[in-house]
């Protein structure tokens, strides 16, 4: 009995013990986004789409088996189809991302039915509060569809207090934003011109203060 006992001790070695941590945490970040296996779901705005109906879309709990897939590059920058492109407001006028070309972007892609897109939705509420009047827009696009979805993203905005810009997001838009990967939320943040600064992908307790440092380094003109 004793040969045993000392037989285990030996093999948690402290390598191996950090090692299981890690592990550990990286399995709890498994589900800190959404995932849809087919971007077909985005919001086409086309009759096609209307008429063929989007596939359903479910939220993660486990890493979905690999497969092979092309390397993206990062996106340094937002691209001229996407920086230019008309964006239909869930309530108000069109815009595009251009029109706010002198200010700091915080661009969210999300949706009603993503859990973390729900936790993340009132700290952009808070960013939107700390940084008015100082050159920040936060923009939220939701990937659902605005003849389906339409009431249900009304009601959502109201039960969270959205006090930032919603809009739907046009399939080629956030295909190519999400730039290979379609888990959400997606949260940019944009320098003044179009520079992408950073890019997050999910949510945890950690990212508003990250995009604090973001919006922070992207105001700074004297570089990065």
């Amino acid at each position: 009995m004793k040969k045993q006992v000392g037989s285990q001790a030996s093999f948690w070695t402290r390598a191996r013990v950090a090692f299981a941590c890690v592990v550990f945490a990286a399995t709890a970040l498994v589900g800190s986004n959404c995932k849809s296996d087919d971007t077909a779901n985005l919001a086409a705005n086309t009759n096609r789409q209307a008429n063929a109906g989007a596939p359903r879309v479910t939220i993660t709990s486990k890493p979905a088996a690999q497969q092979p897939r092309q390397q993206q590059t990062a996106l340094e920058t937002v691209p001229p189809e996407v920086w230019e492109a008309e964006i239909q407001a869930v309530d108000g006028s069109p815009f595009r991302l251009s029109d706010f070309k002198d200010k700091v972007v915080v661009l969210d892609l999300w949706a009603t039915w993503c859990a973390p897109c729900r936790l993340e939705i009132p700290h952009l509420v808070d960013l939107t509060k700390e940084y008015a009047g100082k050159g920040v827009e936060v923009i939220g696009l939701t990937t659902e569809d605005p003849k389906a979805d339409a009431e249900t993203v009304r009601d959502f905005a109201k039960e969270f207090n959205i006090n930032y810009r919603l809009g739907w997001a046009r399939r080629d838009l956030a295909v190519t934003l999400m730039n290979g990967n379609t888990s959400i939320p997606q949260t940019f943040v944009i320098a003044p011109g179009g520079r992408i600064v950073t890019k997050f992908r999910g949510f945890s307790d950690r990212i508003p203060d990250m995009i604090r440092a973001a919006i922070d380094k992207a105001q700074d003109k004297t570089g990065d």
